[in-house]
């Protein structure tokens, strides 16, 4: 887990290499602040050693920041038009105007007025490559994660809004340690043109004087181009320090059409969130800083020169992600550990609070006179008395209809009667078709079942008026209008074609008996059931 925090937190650590004409500086900042720099001359020597520096370096994320005579700039006009269109029209111009070079790269100014609405761009380019190509191999055999190559001056569009510069016309000076003096022209917030001069060592020539000088031959160049807008003066913003801004001011005048802004580089600094500055005359950590903090810029960079730079991004969001995921499972653990006790002290309580009621119960229990039956026989008996409640039925009816039926056939004796109540859907299913109820079965909601066993007296051998006297009784008990049906379960003498006749001829006479079953059903009308 520590190593993790330590690799993502390593993140925060960026680098920018400032590449100039004679030397390239290394700038290392540490949680936005300054924390070392590094100056290697453009020879066999140093880069040597920016080789060893390399090598002792722990892999971070690196910025290059060009600032080069070598750097050309070009207005054009392409349709407006844009995908493949778009990037077929600036491979033209590129091949016309800058041949030779990877380093290239278009930036859009806005629309012309005209009727096409052509666009407008700046195209730029590093129109000798080989002034990067011994640094960007160094950084790429120590695969160094190189997020992009850009431009100083098309960087420092990104300073205009800092330092308050919102003029139609702004020419910004800086001196650069790295190269020299920069000076770059901008309309209306774009950049138009920029020139790198050299600037001999600060005390063998009067300092504002030759810069004066050199911003009189850029103002003459713009004039001549037409890029000055006459409708405002040129703002000329100077960075400097210290005892060159002193003589500056005494150079400076302002005019109608020129206002000068003098700016000390440490104050710059400041704004950007550096503490320490270094109180320097160049304006080099000014804009390495800008660049370290900048989200995206324009970058001269090839794929195959970025490409250690995306695979750091991929690691760097799947350790993120992996520590998120830690961090979120130790979390759901914690909860679900938490939920646990909680359930666990519930379960605790319950199971106390039921072994006091138990005690209570038993205690009420003891104090209760001694009963018969036990408890659980009780509730059988209401559960019993409470299904009969529901059918509110009982035998009564039936029993007066068989009694007045027997009354009128003397010769018909009851053995056994078993009764039964039940609900018209549950008889109805139970029915064989052929002693189905009646169809006025469907204006009862419960029946009444009676399955009657009985025998003729006297019987004398005679089956044929046996079965006559059933079939009489059977008619008699279908004559009542609440009996929906009368089944002959069994004859005095099985007539059925499955089964056979028996008898014997000895002489002995054996004890007839004439018995029957049949089965009642008699429908109980809704407001006549009983309670």
């Amino acid at each position: 887990m520590i190593s993790l925090l330590k690799s993502i937190s390593s993140s925060a650590e960026t680098r920018v290499l400032l590449i100039g004409g004679e030397r390239a500086i290394l700038y290392l900042f540490q949680a936005g602040e300054l924390a070392h720099a590094y100056i290697f001359t453009a020879d066999p020597a140093g880069l040597a050693g920016f080789r060893r520096c390399l090598g002792e370096l722990d892999p971070a994320p690196l910025s290059v920041l060009v600032d080069v005579v070598e750097e050309e700039y070009r207005q054009e006009t392409i349709p407006h038009v844009s995908g493949a269109d778009r990037k077929a029209v600036l491979e033209r111009k590129y091949a016309r105007l800058f041949r030779g070079t990877p380093y290239r790269m278009a930036q859009f100014q806005g629309r012309d007025s005209g009727e096409r609405r052509d666009d407008r761009v700046l195209l730029t380019a590093i129109t000798r490559p080989e002034v990067l190509t011994p640094w960007i191999d160094l950084l790429l055999e120590h695969r160094v994660p190189v997020a992009g190559i850009f431009s100083l001056p098309i960087l420092s569009e990104r300073l205009l809004k800092r330092i308050g510069a919102s003029g139609s016309n702004v020419l910004l000076i800086s001196l650069q340690k790295a190269s020299g003096l920069r000076q770059s022209f901008f309309r209306d917030g774009h950049l138009k043109i920029s020139r790198l001069a050299h600037m001999p060592r600060l005390g063998s020539v009067p300092f504002a004087a030759h810069l004066m000088s050199e911003v009189e031959k850029l103002r003459r160049y713009l004039n001549s181009l037409a890029l000055i807008s006459r409708d405002s003066p040129l703002q000329i913003y100077i960075l400097s320090h210290g005892q060159l801004l002193g003589e500056l001011e005494q150079h400076c005048r302002d005019s109608e059409q020129e206002k000068y802004f003098l700016l000390d580089t440490d104050d710059v600094a400041q704004r950007l969130g550096l503490d320490q500055t270094g109180e320097s005359h160049y304006a080099d950590l000014v804009l390495a800083r800008l660049l370290a903090g900048s989200r995206s810029a324009p970058s001269y960079a090839q794929p195959q020169e970025t490409q250690f730079y995306k695979l750091h991004r991929l690691r760097t969001a799947l350790a993120v992600a992996g520590l998120m995921l830690v961090l979120g499972s130790a979390g759901w653990s914690g909860f679900n550990f938490i939920e646990g006790v909680i359930l666990k002290e519930q379960a605790l309580d319950a199971a106390q609070k039921a072994r006091f009621y138990q005690e209570r119960f038993e205690m009420a229990r003891g104090k209760l006179p001694e009963t018969p039956v036990e408890p659980r026989e009780i509730k059988t008996a209401v559960d019993i008395v409470a299904e009969l409640r529901r059918h509110r039925s009982s035998p009564g009816p039936l029993l007066t209809v068989v009694g007045g039926t027997l009354a009128a056939l003397p010769e018909v004796r009851l053995d056994r009667l078993s009764w039964r109540s039940a609900e018209a859907a549950a008889e109805s299913a139970g029915t064989a078709p052929e002693t189905a109820p009646s169809p006025g079965a469907g204006a009862y909601l419960h029946y009444q079942v009676a399955e009657i066993a009985g025998h003729l007296a006297p019987f004398e051998g005679d089956y044929r008026g046996a079965i006559a006297a059933v079939d009489q009784f059977a008619d008699a008990l279908r004559g009542h209008a609440e009996v929906t049906a009368v089944d002959v379960l069994q004859y005095p003498l099985d007539l059925r074609s499955d089964t056979s006749v028996s008898g014997s001829t000895s002489g002995t006479p054996e004890r007839l008996v004439a018995s029957f079953r049949l089965k009642l059903t008699m429908g109980v009308p809704d407001g006549s059931q009983e309670s």
